[in-house]
């Protein structure tokens, strides 16, 4: 098996099994955060349309941080990304959506976008209100689904970002680190 895709196994099963002390370690080892304001990098004022060479756009547009990723002491799925409330949340890639709901219990207003392109599902959590698209639209890079909130299991504004490898978010995919794709896109914003 991959050596990635086995640390990614890990603080998957770490976090589902309560043994989140393993986490930080295992999160550590792939390269992971080490919980909020651990990563001086600070985000421009980028208007979210620069893309990367695989067509990716920085999900937010205008001023952001990088907060907590993957691992980060508790079983943490994806990177956090800091920003104002009602900053603008866009389509980091194109895709169709495959699910639009609210769970008050962690993710809050949250969309799922299924990429052909790229055969990720993007996750977008903590929307300060449901997403208008619904299960089924298309979307296209850049295209907005909502502002920044901080809804559901959420102690600050900001957008909690995932990434899941084939067949998809809950559906057998494993984690992908979004943050090396963040930070090339957001590099040319």
């Amino acid at each position: 098996m991959h050596p990635k895709r086995n640390l990614r196994t890990l603080v998957t099963a770490a976090a589902a099994t309560g043994l989140v002390a393993l986490a930080p370690a295992i999160a550590a080892a792939d390269g992971g955060s080490g919980g909020v304001g651990t990563d001086p990098t600070t985000g421009g004022g980028g208007d979210g349309s620069a893309t990367s060479k695989s067509g990716g756009v920085f999900p937010i547009k205008g001023h952001h941080t990088y907060g907590d990723g993957i691992g980060a002491g508790r079983g943490h799925q994806g990177q956090d990304l800091l920003a104002k409330c009602g900053k603008p949340v866009v389509a980091a890639e194109p895709g169709r959506v495959r699910f639009v709901d609210y769970q008050a219990s962690g993710a809050g207003n949250y969309i799922v976008i299924k990429s052909k392109q790229t055969g990720f599902d993007y996750v977008y959590m903590h929307l300060a209100k449901k997403a208008s698209a619904r299960r089924g639209d298309t979307i296209s890079a850049g295209e907005q689904l909502g502002v920044v909130g901080t809804t559901g299991s959420s102690t600050a504004c900001h957008l909690h970002f995932e990434m899941w490898t084939k067949p998809g978010w809950y559906r057998g995919g494993d984690v992908e680190n979004p943050k090396p794709y963040l930070k090339a896109w957001d590099r040319r914003g």
